[in-house]
């Protein structure tokens, strides 16, 4: 049997896994329910007339997803926060590879297609039911201006609001890129992983807007700025002048940017892992 993967202790592993977290996962579902039935209602109370426009879909949906989505992945290995649970957990018989992906199963696949349809489960009824109301009571803005039915979100075009988002899910990439940055805590960390990770990643982000801001910006000519990788200055009111890496290695680095951070973190939680002494 390879001692690297194998398909069949995986799945005796996930089985072990489902098994001992059973009833906190599935007492997990009625409180996610429970919440943005909670949150639902009382916007549909707060505002009469357009309750369930789509910025405030779009907004429920990924607070949820991020706050929910990172406060579990670093749970997924708490049992390495307890020494007698972590000597257990690292002495069962299986790869740390399958380890990994046992909780990338659980933390990143199946929480984001659950919350997704959890998501729908209460989203769809509610609009439905705030269309009905802006009907039976009024159609018209005050002023005269008509009020649109609310369309359902649609996570897989992304928000409407933002042009970049709708090209490429930033903010669904964004989201596994930080979640994977809670799930390497959780293995990081043996106490209070989601408040530590939770301030590393702020005082990341924060070094990286100041280096950004303050260094690199500053270093460019006059009149000069950054426009993702190609760097521009008007030259008056409809002449620019721009300055832009090759169309491969934009792409290139635009599929870096975008796509590699998960990984990055997923292959740190690998190595990590492997080395866990308890």
């Amino acid at each position: 049997m390879n001692e690297v993967f194998s398909i069949k202790r995986w799945g005796m592993l996930v089985a072990l896994h489902w098994a001992g977290n059973r009833k906190r996962y599935l007492l997990a579902i009625p409180a996610i329910l429970g919440l943005l039935l909670v949150w639902f209602s009382f916007i549909l109370i707060m505002d009469r007339f357009d309750p369930m426009a789509g910025f405030m879909q779009w907004m429920t949906y990924y607070t949820g997803l991020y706050f929910v989505g990172c406060l579990y992945g670093s749970t997924i290995f708490a049992e390495l926060g307890d020494k007698a649970q972590g000597i257990a957990y690292l002495s069962v018989p299986a790869s740390s590879l399958e380890k990994v992906l046992c909780g990338l199963l659980f933390s990143v696949v199946a929480f984001f297609i659950v919350y997704t349809l959890l998501f729908y489960l209460v989203d769809i009824p509610v609009v439905y039911l705030s269309n009905r109301l802006i009907v039976q009571e009024h159609r018209v803005w005050p002023g005269g201006y008509a009020i649109d039915p609310s369309v359902v979100f649609n996570v897989l075009k992304g928000a409407d609001e933002m042009e970049p988002d709708r090209q490429s899910h930033i903010l669904l990439l964004a989201f596994f890129a930080i979640q994977s940055a809670f799930i390497l805590g959780s293995v990081y960390f043996s106490r209070y992983a989601f408040i530590k990770t939770a301030v590393a990643v702020l005082v990341f982000i924060l070094f990286f807007m100041v280096v950004q801001k303050n260094i690199i910006d500053t270093t460019l000519p006059e009149g000069w700025h950054r426009n993702q990788f190609a760097w521009e200055k008007n030259r008056g009111t409809t002449d620019m002048l721009t300055i832009r890496f090759p169309a491969f290695l934009s792409g290139v680095l635009g599929f870096v940017f975008l796509y590699a951070p998960p990984l990055v973190f997923w292959v740190a939680t690998y190595f990590r892992l492997k080395e866990k002494e308890v």
